[in-house]
Order: C-alpha cells, then structure tokens, then sequence
C-alpha cells in the first residue's frame, strides 16, 4: 500500500471519529482524534511535493495550535484560537498577493461579482448582527477576525473570476470551508448553542485544511478562455 493511500485512509478514520465524537459529545475522544488530523494534513502535503514551503508549513501549525486551544480548557482559550486563526488567515493574503495576474473582467464577470459583494457583505452583515450581543468585551477581536475573513473570501472569488485556474479554485474552496466553519462556531458560540452548528463547523473545519493541501499541490495554471 502507498504511503499517500495510507494516510488518506487514516485521515477519512480520524475524520470520521471527530465528527462522531462531536455528535455525541464525546469531549475526550474528540480531543486525542481531533489534535491527529493536522499532522495527517502535513503529512499528506509533504509526500505529495518536492519540497515543502515553510510559509504554508506555518499556516498548517496554526491550525493546528487552534484546534489544540479550542480543545483544551487553558486561561484566554478562546482568544488564542482567535488570535491563531486571524494570523491564519492574514498570511493567506500572502497567496493571494502571490498569484495576483493582471486583472482581466468581462462583462459579465463584472456583474457577478457586483451581485457577489451585495449578497456577501449583508450576508456578513447578517451574522455579526446576531452575534455581536453576546461578544462582550471580546467584540474588538470579533469584529476585527470578521473583517479579516470578510475580505479574504472576497479576495479569493475576485482572484478565481480573474485567473480561473485548479490552484485558485481550490483556494477559494478552502476559504469557504473557512467561512462556513467560523460561522457556525459563532453562532453557536453567541447566538444560539446547537449541536448541528458543532457538527457542521466540525466537518467544513476538517474540509477547509484539506482543500488548503489541495491549492499547494494543483496547478496553477489558468484555465481562462481568451478571446481570438
């Protein structure tokens, strides 16, 4: 058995038993599965590149504090994921940055992205405003973590329009596993406490870190058609 096949394996097991030890509120077996799936992650993207990036070896190690700190019951917990993701998410505008092309908008690229950032800011809109009540003296944090992922998914799309390659398109899919995954943990967080919300931000966390190994090793070519 190849050792890529081996670890895909073990990630849909060790994925499997956290969202089962979500359900059932399984807090110990949650805690031991849930700190293995970041390292299968890196394992996942070392032996499947050349040479992997420190950066993006970073970003994996973030994740990982973060889960560690939701998971345990240490002083300020919940700021240090804040604080864990929010740099997380800082760095991928690195990639962003680092993909950028000229930009090149039909359109009709044009109006989606118009109807996208209406639809996207009161969606935003929407969820802080059943949030922020509860926040209390953390609102500062909050809102400045849902200014940071506000931006980055809209960067994300904006860049897929653009360019409309695998590497992009992957990007953004990690990005809105991102974005659904916080927004549960915050409504159920500050909102209203359900253990549908948990599951779900169990799930799209797990998908997120996946789709992030995806853009490392896709291709970044573009697969935008030009016009003759």
């Amino acid at each position: 058995m190849k050792i890529r096949t081996l670890i895909k394996i073990l990630l849909i097991i060790a994925g499997g038993l956290c969202i089962l030890s979500t359900a059932m509120q399984w807090a110990e077996l949650e805690l031991y599965v849930k700190s293995t799936t970041v390292p299968l992650f890196f394992m996942l993207y070392w032996f499947n590149v050349k040479k992997a990036e420190g950066l993006f070896l970073v970003i994996l190690l973030l994740c990982f504090l973060g889960d560690i700190f939701l998971l345990t019951d240490v002083n300020n917990s919940f700021m240090y994921v804040l604080l864990s993701y929010a740099i997380c998410y800082l760095i991928l505008f690195y990639y962003l940055y680092k993909n950028y092309t000229p930009i090149d908008y039909s359109n009709t690229d044009i109006m989606y992205l118009v109807v996208f950032f209406v639809a996207w800011t009161y969606i935003v809109y929407e969820i802080y405003n059943a949030v922020e009540g509860a926040m209390g003296d953390i609102r500062p944090y909050g809102v400045s973590y849902l200014i940071i992922l506000y931006l980055l998914f809209m960067g994300a799309v904006f860049q897929y329009v653009n360019v409309r390659s695998s590497q992009s398109l992957w990007f953004l899919i990690a990005v809105l596993n991102f974005v659904i995954s916080d927004s549960c943990f915050a409504l159920n967080r500050f909102y209203i406490a359900s253990i549908e919300f948990e599951i779900i931000n169990s799930i799209y966390q797990l998908l997120a870190v996946f789709f992030l190994i995806q853009f490392k090793i896709s291709s970044p070519t573009s697969l935008k058609l030009k016009n003759i």
